[in-house]
């Protein structure tokens, strides 16, 4: 199964088995294995021209070894029909700044990037701040 995210600017495809859980963001610190929680919103994580979103937002949990991810998008949907997914070719792949994309698949005849999220979310909890993104919050 495939969910489109949509962030203020954006849209985005990832794979269902990416996440965890899709619910409201938590308020806690940690979660019930007393594991931290770490929130990042994904608009602005991907594109220093996707403004925060305001209001109420999804989570798109995942849950790591050691910390949980929690990356917070405006709109997220099941796609009842998966569009056909277009893998990056090795040398586009390897020019990347992060390795966080697996491809791309057309969307109302729109192109749309595939996410890794649970790459995004290691990237994440490792602490990967890139310089965009606090300049955003």
């Amino acid at each position: 199964m495939i969910l489109l995210i949509t962030t203020v600017c954006r849209r985005y495809l990832c794979r269902q088995h990416d996440v965890d859980s899709i619910g409201q963001p938590t308020t806690t610190e940690r979660d019930e294995r007393g594991r931290p929680i770490v929130r990042c919103q994904l608009g602005p994580l991907l594109d220093p021209n996707d403004p925060p979103a305001s209001g109420r937002l999804h989570a798109l949990t995942i849950a790591m070894r050691r910390r949980v991810v929690e990356l917070t998008v405006p709109h997220v949907d099941l796609l009842v029909t998966a569009p056909s997914i277009i893998p990056l070719a090795p040398f586009v792949i390897a020019h990347l700044q992060l390795p966080w994309v697996n491809g791309v698949a057309l969307l109302d005849d729109q192109p749309v990037v595939v996410l890794d999220l649970r790459r995004i979310a290691t990237d994440v909890a490792l602490g990967l701040r890139l310089a965009h993104y606090k300049e955003a919050l």
